[in-house]
């Protein structure tokens, strides 16, 4: 592993622990046991590390759409809602959450969101397609999929019921496999 993997991937669990809005270099660099020069000579910038951490989150999140058997719309969801305990995984969608909240605010992150926004969505449209959802259809159950799960993990964290959140993602499951040949 290059040293900027290195440091991409401790900068990773660093800001898990941490705000992505907040991120600064030098307090990133001591806690990394580097400098605030070698992050910005391995990434050019603040915002280029912000990039790196995006692109690595969406890349972990795409895995886990991509590792998922075939079978029909409502399995997918269902591994993506226990994929999402895994840690690896509950910091990608940290970082995604909030720098998607911090959209709205700010150029830098909607342009650094789009591209790997994107992709995402196309792998997931792509997944749905594989389960038999008609290709006309997939892009907007693939942005369902997405935007419920977003918001569902968004109100657990605020409120804590498991239960309520698992409910309504068998509610989606469910309205997923209708759309399926």
């Amino acid at each position: 592993m290059s040293r900027r993997e290195e440091l991409l991937s401790a900068a990773m669990g660093y800001v898990g622990q941490h705000s992505l809005a907040a991120l600064t270099l030098r307090p990133l660099a001591a806690a990394l046991g580097t400098s605030d020069r070698m992050l910005v000579y391995h990434f050019g910038s603040r915002e280029g590390l912000v990039v790196a951490l995006l692109d690595r989150a969406f890349a972990d999140l795409a895995v886990v759409w991509r590792g998922q058997p075939v079978a029909k719309p409502s399995d997918l969801v269902r591994a993506l809602w226990q994929a999402f305990e895994e840690p690896g995984v509950r910091v990608a969608m940290r970082l995604y959450l909030e720098a998607a909240s911090l959209a709205g605010t700010s150029e830098l992150w909607s342009e650094q969101l789009a591209p790997a926004t994107a992709a995402y969505l196309h792998t997931a449209e792509q997944w749905l397609i594989e389960t038999g959802v008609p290709p006309a259809t997939a892009p907007q159950a693939a942005r369902l999929t997405s935007a419920t799960l977003d918001g569902l993990l968004l109100q657990l964290n605020i409120d804590g019921d498991r239960d309520a959140a698992e409910g309504a993602v068998e509610l989606l499951a469910r309205h997923l496999d209708g759309l399926s040949d």
